[in-house]
């Protein structure tokens, strides 16, 4: 059972070290900790990054940053304009705890008020009950939603199973994009033996008819918790992988890169035929803003 929970925090943007496509800086954001999705390959549940003492408790311990928007508020009058904010990087924005606290609609009202570039990443069509905000936002900066799709409707309870289905997903996109927003797939992560050139392209496809303006991929990272977590799913769902993984993952977190590059090159091909970028920023150029300090 799913227990929700209120917090506080003491900080809410996270700044990455990289800048990206012209933005002075980025920072990611996470209106809650815990996510109810569950997906076999979580990399949040490696040990780098899983903010609960026990491990399991990441699905089932959903909190919610109660003072975030008052904190984005704050911070956000003492950075640059031409930032870029990530949001859903460690949970889903719009998992089902969204519809009681609308944490993450909060945020966007702020995020809006700033007219602060921001990417919002998700695997749930509850995005929609935002169309309204979006649309705001979309006019007066860059605005971004990429859904992640990692596979068909066919495979996506096992490996996601508590997640909106792939198709709810695609159908959502097609939606905010006839509604002049931004939006795109990310295949991520691409998993090994799993998901083949077929998914990857039925995906590409159906992206493209929904309106998607770019498409994206990522390989699948595997470390120590999370590792362990998911090669137990191999063993028991497809133990005849179990030793290609254990040979592929031995002495690496990610695949070898002659497995990367293929799926990459067919993916960056059927960019081209189909006319799509291959980042979620694409060719949009951040103009060069300062706030004023208060």
């Amino acid at each position: 059972m799913v227990k929700y929970e209120l917090i506080q925090v003491q900080s809410i943007l996270n700044r990455l070290d990289d800048k990206l496509d012209g933005f002075s800086c980025v920072y990611t954001l996470n209106p809650y900790k815990g996510c109810e999705h569950s997906c076999q390959y979580c990399y949040v549940m490696s040990d780098k990054y899983i903010p609960y003492e026990k491990k399991e408790e990441f699905f089932y311990k959903i909190q919610s940053k109660t003072n975030a928007p008052f904190l984005l508020n704050e911070i956000l009058q003492k950075i640059p304009q031409d930032c870029l904010v990530i949001i859903g990087t460690a949970c889903d924005p719009y998992q089902p705890i969204e519809k009681k606290y609308k944490n993450t609609r909060s945020i966007l009202e702020v995020l809006y008020n700033f007219k602060i570039p921001t990417h919002i990443m998700t695997k749930s069509d509850l995005i929609l009950s935002d169309i309204d905000l979006l649309e705001k936002m979309s006019a007066v900066t860059f605005l971004a939603v990429s859904f992640s799709i990692v596979t068909n409707d066919d495979l996506w309870e096992l490996l996601e199973p508590r997640s909106v289905k792939p198709s709810k997903r695609f159908k959502a996109m097609s939606i905010l994009a006839s509604r002049g927003i931004r939006c795109g797939a990310m295949l991520a992560p691409v998993i090994p033996y799993i998901i083949n050139e077929k998914t990857v392209s039925d995906i590409v496809s159906e992206a493209s008819l929904s309106g998607a303006k770019y498409i994206s991929t990522d390989d699948l990272r595997l470390r120590d918790t999370n590792k362990a977590r998911f090669l137990s799913f191999i063993e028991k769902f497809y133990p005849q992988l179990l030793r290609r993984y254990e040979i592929m993952y031995s002495k690496r977190v990610s695949p070898p890169v002659i497995f990367s590059k293929k799926i990459a090159d067919l993916v960056e091909k059927m960019a081209v035929d189909f006319g799509l970028d291959t980042t979620a920023i694409g060719e949009f150029v951040p103009e060069k803003r300062q706030l004023e300090l208060l």
